[in-house]
């Protein structure tokens, strides 16, 4: 039986990809920041920031743990990056010759058209930023150590019925303010959770040796417009209210200084804002082709009628 160590077990995808490892009869390791209470069996409670110890041996590492998407450049680099070190010297360190790790759209910057793993990247955002950098950290281990194989995909937005996303998305729309930056017509390829982690078995399974890069999107990228408007559809909500970037702005300095006040980490940053209005429409032909990867959910309006239900009647 092959084993599988798991970093960041505890978020949306790592919770989905740990139960799709074992349902697909790897021996998982899960790796949680704080242990929840019905945590499975296998997990262990570490903090990634400092290097690894008393964990056991594992055939291929899915290193997905990370921080927030909207944090800036000095906290993701104290933990993101650091993370991803530590992870790495361990594996190097135990004989690990196969990982996958949980890139995300943003490296590619704004997109121009529909982005293929082949075109440049140049992220605009912290996030990206240190994304690529943790890409080029992994594909190094193919490098120093002959055998290796190293998949990195690049990620959409993800979505699910336990995401911060829709929960967020589904209570302000019920309480009727639901402000989004811009006009809310930038591209977007989004990508349900159980589809990303059908991604990471089709990559541990079908990935070639060497350094491979994979988008993972649904077929048909869409807008955040179109997005939220069919949640409020399916809500029987209003529509939210796409406000100019001025205004907005504003609203997310109270934002900030009332989670201050509650002593709350803010959630709508200037590199959320940033998040949420650059173009991010990817191709996933790729994955499709050389992995097999068939999307449960081909378009968003199949994965919202999926994820929201039960939400109509919930905040």
């Amino acid at each position: 039986m092959k084993s599988v160590l798991i970093t960041g077990a505890g978020g949306l995808i790592g919770t989905r990809v740990s139960e799709s490892a074992r349902q697909s009869g790897y021996a998982v390791t899960s790796i949680f920041h704080s242990l929840p209470v019905t945590a499975p069996p296998d997990a262990l409670q570490r903090d990634l920031r400092l290097p690894l110890e008393n964990v056991p041996p594992a055939d291929m590492i899915f290193h997905l743990a990370g921080g927030y998407a909207g944090a800036g450049k000095q906290l993701l680099e104290r933990t993101d990056f650091l993370m991803a070190r530590n992870v790495i010297q361990w594996g190097i360190d135990h004989g690990v010759k196969e990982w996958v790790f949980a890139s995300a759209a943003e490296v590619f910057g704004n997109v121009a058209g529909i982005a293929t793993e082949e075109g440049p990247t140049r992220p605009v955002i912290p996030y990206g930023h240190i994304k690529l950098e943790i890409e080029r950290l992994f594909a190094q281990i193919v490098t120093g150590l002959p055998g290796c194989r190293v998949v990195i995909l690049r990620m959409g937005e993800v979505y699910g019925g336990q995401s911060r996303l829709l929960h967020e998305l589904a209570m302000r729309l019920r309480h009727g303010f639901c402000p989004l930056p811009g006009s809310g017509r930038v591209p977007v390829s989004f990508v349900h959770v159980d589809d990303v982690a059908l991604a990471f078995m089709r990559a541990a399974e079908f990935a070639p040796p060497g350094v491979s890069i994979y988008n993972v999107a649904d077929d048909e990228p869409a807008t955040w417009r179109a997005f939220a408007d069919y949640c409020g559809e399916i809500l029987g909500t209003r529509h939210p209210l796409f406000l100019p970037r001025p205004l907005l702005y504003a609203y997310m300095l109270g934002h900030q200084l009332r989670s201050r006040f509650c002593g709350r980490q803010p959630v709508l940053t200037g590199h959320a804002l940033r998040l949420l209005t650059t173009p991010k429409a990817l191709s996933n032909h790729k994955i499709k082709s050389e992995l097999g990867f068939q999307p449960r959910f081909p378009n968003f309006r199949c994965g919202l009628e999926a994820s929201l239900d039960g939400l109509s009647h919930h905040t």
